[in-house]
């Protein structure tokens, strides 16, 4: 997509409460332009850009957008939004937030992190590595950072004459192929989004297009180890002589280069395969051993990424909050937990109608593994944006969620805490989805503590 700057010196974003679309909006405001931003919803992503000068409204009020504004809107907004009607009666410019990701990313030295799973924390990762090599980044990430408070890193440092800009891509809708990086980050690749890619090699053809352009741009890329040799084969041949050096062991939970082990802070193997890329990434930078030390063991991650929300220690209970929403994910999240705790009291939330109905078998074998030992809860099903009358096999399919060995929890007020039979061993209750499985646990907690 072409693109030269925008028109004129005003913006406004539609969905800017979303936690991509609010990054892009306190940058713009760095970079001088003035900024508006409304969402349907109220979010504590929008709450910090009026907290920055940056008017804000919630719901649709066309006639608040200046006219001399040009307009980008988010993936989640549709043509029939009022303030995209209203932008297109006036004939006011109006774009995806595709064309502005790649405005930006032209006016910095970017650093792209893409995959399908793991590309929020280890876009973290890499941001809190550059900063303690002393880069000092700008970056902008899919998820609150503790030590920010914020999805947004402002910084002043350069590479190549150039401001440097972490971003998290993504793939879901395809806006990572607009952006443009200087360094492209991969952790995996792995089949979601199938309202998107139809296929794992329509996938890939767009990961593989993804990478070329830091390429094509003078730069370079890294893959995790989680990577097959095949993609790996498209790094410039000293990064894949690295690739092929960097090992992982998973009992010492370290991974490894040149000899020297490093201890990695953050639980589960899949995060052991993301400090290989920020590993990789320290080792091109010439970054001092003693700095990757301490990036890849003190690095805490990422809110609601095995989050502890909560730990009452009279019940020997832990309240974990999890992104996990696809089966890859909730694996490698309910792995990675059963190493910690002797018992999971494990609640999955079904996000997206089109990602439950393709893998709502791959979900019942992720889960059933855990049916024994450990109490399986249903939350109801989140449609995210799909109609039910696109999937209407989704009810249907679901039903079997419903029932033994899962105990359906239709609302968090009627939660039966006898359910929970806690007998004094170590116990998480993990709490994992997309959609309002974070105000589920938000909820058991205050119910708890009351």
């Amino acid at each position: 997509m072409a693109l030269t700057a925008p028109p004129t010196r005003s913006i406004h974003l539609i969905g800017g409460g979303g936690v991509g679309m609010s990054g892009l909006a306190l940058l713009l405001a760095r970079m001088g332009f003035t900024v508006t931003a409304s969402d349907k919803n109220d979010s504590t992503y929008l709450q910090k850009l009026t907290e920055k000068n940056i008017q804000t409204w919630v719901g649709s009020a066309p006639e608040k957008i200046p006219h001399n504004a040009q307009i980008y809107y988010s993936s989640a907004i549709k043509p029939e939004d009022p303030e995209r009607q209203a932008a297109a009666e006036r004939g006011q410019p109006c774009a995806p937030r595709h064309a502005l990701l790649q405005f930006i990313t032209e006016q910095f030295f970017t650093v792209a992190i893409a995959g399908c799973h793991g590309k929020t924390t280890t876009s973290a990762w890499i941001a809190q590595l550059l900063t303690l090599a002393g880069y000092d980044p700008t970056a902008l990430i899919g998820g609150t950072v503790p030590e920010w408070n914020s999805n947004y890193r402002e910084g002043g440092g350069a590479i190549a004459g150039r401001p440097i800009l972490v971003i998290e891509a993504d793939e879901s809708d395809r806006s990572f192929l607009s952006i443009a990086s200087h360094v492209a980050l991969i952790t995996n690749i792995d089949l979601d989004h199938t309202d998107i890619h139809a296929s794992l090699e329509s996938l890939e053809n767009d990961f593989n297009a993804f990478a070329t352009t830091a390429v094509k741009n003078g730069g370079w890329i890294h893959v995790s180890k989680e990577c097959s040799a095949k993609l790996a084969g498209t790094l410039h041949r000293e990064d894949k002589t690295v690739w092929d050096t960097i090992t992982v062991h998973t009992e010492e939970h370290v991974v490894a280069f040149a000899e020297k082990k490093y201890p990695v802070g953050l639980a589960g193997v899949h995060n052991l395969m993301n400090a290989t890329l920020v590993l990789q990434l320290a080792v091109k930078l010439g970054i001092a051993e003693s700095v990757i030390a301490q990036s890849l063991a003190t690095f805490g991650g990422v809110n609601r990424r095995m989050q502890k929300l909560a730990e009452f220690e009279t019940l020997n209970l832990t309240v974990i909050d999890d992104y996990a929403h696809h089966p890859q994910e909730v694996e490698a999240t309910l792995a990675a937990l059963t190493g910690q705790y002797e018992r999971l009291l494990i609640f999955w939330e079904p996000h997206r109608l089109s990602r439950f109905v393709h893998f709502h078998q791959q979900f019942a074998n992720v889960l059933a593994k855990y049916a024994g030992s450990h109490a399986l809860f249903s939350l109801p099903l989140f449609a995210s944006g799909d109609k039910y009358a696109e999937y209407p096999e989704a009810e249907e399919l679901f039903k079997q969620f419903k029932k033994s060995p899962y105990a359906h929890i239709a609302s968090i007020k009627e939660f039966d805490f006898k359910q929970l039979a806690l007998d004094g061993r170590k116990t998480a209750a993990v709490f994992m989805g997309a959609g309002l499985s974070s105000d589920y646990a938000k909820a058991f907690v205050e119910c708890i503590r009351q």
